[in-house]
């Protein structure tokens, strides 16, 4: 049998072979689209995912920019790409692309005393302050860890080469909360508001004694003339916390002085209800989103404080979730850093940073017109020398803390890092008081020249575990010598209404610090009269003179100089016992995500945001 091809089993073969190639082709392709589909299909999920996010922001009332991120009301300068020079919102502008991302939910913090005020200037307190800095803005502000000037209200400025006069140019789209514009007459108003003798803002006129006019070129340019230079001029004219000249001129300075709760701003929030209705003593404080905000919305719908006097009700109210941080004491930090159930649902954060400020003892050197034992340089350097600091930072603070040397925080520029701490030496201590006149009897009681016994009432803060410690510390350690202490526990209001009547032998407080910190409302002799900061009535013209120079210059390289005088001086004459300068322990609930620790603390809370699936308040 022939077994040969004939032409047509070559043809047929051709054929067959080439149905095989466009089948395998077909399959090639057909994967090709299937795969190709699924990365529609993907797309198409991811976008969808996004539109219900923005679907979700938009029923918050919470606006959005044509690239879909949180709307910050053309935060641009003047038309320009967003950058993080000119961005104000650039720390959270990438927030709404997270993928666990959301709004809602409540942010409910604690202070250790009762706020009696929140009107600005008025108030006074860091309490306040903390609120404020939530409902009012300024025309600038730092990068919490490069602590470079960034925009906020102004888009740009400009100082003039006479170190005198700066231009801030602001932003057109700024609303306060009810809708109203803020233009550079607000900025005026402001300014001739605080400096009106009849507000009861001394502290505050203190600081802008050095601002010779603030002048309003146009609605959106405002010119802040000093007249002289000043160290922290930015600060100073860029950090004013803006008022809005509509709702404050509704009120005289008798109305605005009495009414403790008149906070309105065009901060990211408001103070909850009127404003007029707030009394102190409440059992909180709330601030809600503010709607109308011109700038990038923050998540949260709340910020809640809660008035809570001491620790454990504090620590209990935190282990109950009442309350979403706890501010770590050092005599419970090695408990609740061991405590693993707390850990898993709690973050602890532990952190330096330049504005901590430091904790003091003030010895005041007069009452009723009339100088006290303190007013002798020998007897506060014996009342240092007398306490036992190193001690203190480590049982009491459990190593979280280091003795103070001045008002400067060690980690900023301003203090001199050759200042040693004064040691505890009570021998030493005895020859200054001895060298002051005072001498034993036959009690072993410590008597001045006159025979009268040495003597003096001591106020701390109620409510502080650490407070009461050191409280019993120095009662002990002063009986050593001969000297009688009388403990006086107060709550905040009354201890600030002391301080303003000047009505106290001694007394335990802490100033909180900034980047670059000016120590004339406390220490300057300026300061004593008409309410200021130096409640101790210290007066050295050493101390005027060296911080009169160190506040006179723009350049970095003299106020340097000029401070580290200043901390030499107070370190030597001693208007305080510098105490402690302190480490921050922080415990907050992990359900908030985006807080961080920066250079200045933690960030606040108009950054924080929380995941959906884990909110536990709704509006």
């Amino acid at each position: 049998m022939d077994n040969r091809f004939a032409m047509k089993d070559f043809l047929l073969l051709g054929l067959m072979l080439l149905l095989v190639i466009m089948f395998g082709l077909a399959m090639v392709q057909d994967g090709r689209q299937w795969e190709k589909l699924e990365q529609v299909n993907a797309s198409l999920s991811e976008q969808q995912g996004q539109l219900e996010r923005i679907g979700n922001l938009l029923e918050s009332g919470i606006r959005i920019s044509g690239d879909g991120s949180l709307g910050n009301g053309g935060a641009g300068n003047g038309g320009e790409p967003l950058t993080d020079s000119n961005d104000p919102f650039y720390r959270v502008r990438d927030l709404p692309t997270r993928a666990d991302f959301d709004t809602g939910d409540f942010y409910i913090d604690c202070f250790g005393a009762t706020v009696k005020n929140l009107t600005p200037v008025v108030a006074g307190d860091i309490y306040a302050d903390r609120i404020d800095d939530h409902v009012l803005e300024h025309l600038v502000r730092r990068d919490p860890n490069t602590f470079e000037w960034k925009p906020l209200l102004a888009t740009s400025w400009e100082m003039d080469e006479d170190e005198l006069t700066i231009t801030f140019n602001l932003r057109r789209n700024a609303t306060f909360s009810d809708g109203e514009p803020l233009t550079a007459n607000d900025v005026v108003f402001t300014y001739n508001w605080i400096m009106n003798p009849k507000v009861a803002a001394p502290r505050a006129r203190a600081y802008l004694e050095r601002i010779e006019s603030v002048v309003a070129v146009d609605d959106y340019t405002v010119v802040f003339t000093l007249n002289e230079p000043y160290f922290n001029a930015m600060s100073l004219c860029g950090e004013l916390e803006i008022l809005a000249e509509h709702y404050y001129t509704q009120f005289t300075e008798d109305e605005y002085n009495e009414a403790p709760g008149l906070l309105f701003g065009s901060g990211p929030f408001k103070l909850q209800g009127d404003p007029r209705d707030w009394r102190a003593g409440e059992s909180a404080i709330t601030l809600v989103r503010n709607e109308n905000y011109w700038g990038q919305a923050p998540p949260l719908d709340r910020v809640i404080w809660k008035m809570i006097n001491d620790d454990p009700a504090r620590l209990a109210e935190f282990r109950n979730r009442e309350i979403d941080r706890f501010a770590v004491v050092p005599s419970m930090y090695r408990t609740l850093a061991s405590d693993a159930e707390l850990l898993e649902r709690a973050r602890l954060l532990e952190y330096d940073y330049v504005s901590s400020g430091y904790l003091y003892i003030g010895w005041n050197e007069s009452r009723n017109g009339q100088p006290t034992r303190f007013a002798d340089k020998r007897v506060r350097q014996a009342m240092t020398l007398l306490i036992d600091r190193e001690t203190i930072c480590e049982r009491v603070y459990d190593n979280l803390a280091i003795p103070a040397t001045g008002p400067f925080h060690p980690l900023g520029f301003q203090a001199d890092p050759d200042v040693e701490p004064w040691p505890y030496d009570p021998a030493r201590a005895a020859a200054l008081l001895a060298e002051a006149g005072y001498t034993k009897n036959a009690d072993n009681t410590l008597v001045d020249a006159d025979g009268r016994p040495f003597t003096f009432s001591f106020i701390y803060s109620a409510g502080s575990t650490e407070a009461e410690q050191m409280a019993f510390m120095l009662k002990d350690s002063m009986a050593r010598v001969g000297i009688r202490v009388d403990l006086d526990k107060l709550d905040w209001p009354l201890m600030q209404q002391k301080l303003d009547d000047r009505d106290f032998d001694s007394i335990m407080l802490g100033w909180g610090g900034s980047v670059e910190s000016d120590v004339y409302q406390m220490f300057h002799s300026d300061q004593i009269a008409d309410g200021g900061d130096n409640y101790i009535s210290y007066s050295s013209a050493r101390a005027d003179a060296a911080i009169d120079r160190a506040r006179a210059t723009f350049d970095r390289d003299v106020s340097i100089a000029g401070w580290n005088e200043v901390h030499r001086i107070l370190h030597d004459e001693q208007p305080y016992t510098f105490l402690t300068n302190r480490k921050a322990v922080s415990l907050i609930d992990r359900r908030f995500q985006n807080i961080e620790a920066t250079g200045i603390g933690l960030n606040y809370a108009w950054e924080y945001y929380v995941p959906g699936p884990v909110q536990r308040h709704g509006q």
